[in-house]
């Protein structure tokens, strides 16, 4: 006598119970939209429940082909889609909200866009600056390849601010909506910049840039209507050299520093990275500590923290962040998640049509990790021929 067969059942058929539990384990934003759309009953089951409060960026890995981006919610690689003037573009600064800087034709064709919504702000292609130049002209229009970008808002907004880090006359260069010819250019009289970021604390509001001495100087906005002619103020601080600092160039040759910017409670760190033959070997952390004067004087030092509980460091030039572990359920291995941005020549990818190559990234932490964990699953290396990966914020 023939078995009887049990009744054939779907995915469509799981209970909406069970179904709540697996969308509550979902913790990557993109996941939860991939089971939204497998069917009605599982779109049913997301709506009835409330999304992430907070997300970790993406590692946004681009490609013509085949764009991609790393979660470290779920530990997986998901492919991405993107528009197609977006896919070959080279990706140079992310603002929250989904807002990425961008080259649509690597050297030019500068713009600003939002990769969820689709909103494009453009950007300008030159610089402008006020000096006199050696034919007596009070200003005078440059070519610039822009290294990186970093927003003070959301681009759209009137009072946003942008300030780039440029190859051309001049290294540093600042935007604002309305001003859709130019950049204005400055000549900040630094040897090497690091990294820029936008912060405020008691004494000073601005873009804060970070030199290969250590050294940190802050652009402000001088106030006026935002119609007028942007004009920026330059001030820094006094800061004190740390006991073991040795400048870049004394340095063993097999040796080299890398500097990051990131606020973290308030504070602002200077993260340097350590390579050694052009490996990740080590990072130091330091916060900066201000002693202000009654008079309204102050020294700045950076002092060393050599713990970072509860916190994790994403860490790439011009789009650094740090987060509370706290925020986020099952997510309390490594400390800091890298990029290869030290060794990046944009000029010889430029030139002469080469690939940006990343291979070194990765997760340092101060406790030795379970080769199981997600974290390993980060991508160690990572070859594109049109831009360098990314941190994006959704």
């Amino acid at each position: 006598m023939p078995r009887p067969r049990r009744p054939h059942r779907s995915w469509a058929d799981l209970q909406p119970d069970l179904l709540a539990i697996i969308f509550l384990n979902l913790t990557c934003l993109a996941d939860r939209v991939y089971f939204s759309a497998v069917c009605r009953p599982w779109r049913s089951a997301a709506a009835d429940r409330e999304a992430p409060a907070r997300q970790l960026p993406w590692l946004l890995l681009p490609s013509p082909a085949a764009p991609s981006f790393f979660s470290l919610h779920s530990g997986a690689t998901r492919r991405l889609y993107l528009p197609q003037n977006v896919r070959g573009a080279r990706l140079c600064g992310s603002h929250e909200g989904g807002w990425v800087a961008l080259a649509l034709e690597q050297w030019r064709g500068y713009a600003a866009v939002n990769l969820v919504s689709g909103a494009m702000v453009p950007l300008p292609d030159r610089l402008r600056t006020n000096q006199p130049n050696l034919h007596g002209n009070n200003a005078c229009e440059h070519h610039m390849v822009i290294h990186s970008i970093t927003f003070s808002d959301v681009p759209w907004k009137a009072g946003c601010l942008a300030a780039a880090h440029v190859s051309s006359a001049f290294n540093i260069a600042f935007w604002r909506p309305g001003m859709d010819r130019y950049w204005i250019a400055y000549g900040l009289p630094m040897d090497v910049i690091q990294d820029m970021i936008y912060y405020r604390n008691e004494l000073k509001e601005g873009f804060h840039v970070l030199s290969n001495t250590e050294d940190v100087v802050v652009y402000t906005p001088n106030g006026g209507p935002t119609t007028a002619p942007l004009v920026m103020s330059r001030s820094s601080y006094h800061v004190m050299k740390r006991a073991d600092y040795k400048p870049d160039n004394l340095l063993h040759k097999s040796l080299k520093l890398s500097r990051y910017l990131v606020e973290s409670r308030g504070k602002l760190l200077m993260v340097l990275r350590q390579l050694k033959w052009r490996r990740t070997f080590r990072f130091r952390i330091f916060e900066m500590n201000l002693e202000i004067a009654p008079g309204g004087g102050s020294e700045a030092s950076w002092v060393e923290i050599h713990t970072l509980p509860g916190r994790l460091l994403l860490l790439g030039r011009g789009c650094s962040r740090a987060f509370e572990m706290s925020h986020f359920n099952r997510l309390d291995v490594g400390n800091i998640y890298y990029l290869d941005d030290t060794r990046s020549n944009i000029s010889f990818a430029l030139n002469s049509a080469g690939k940006y190559s990343s291979t070194d990234m990765g997760v340092y932490a101060q406790k030795i990790l379970n080769r199981t964990d997600r974290t390993w699953r980060f991508p160690q290396q990572f070859t594109s021929e049109c831009s360098p990966p990314i941190w994006f914020a959704p």
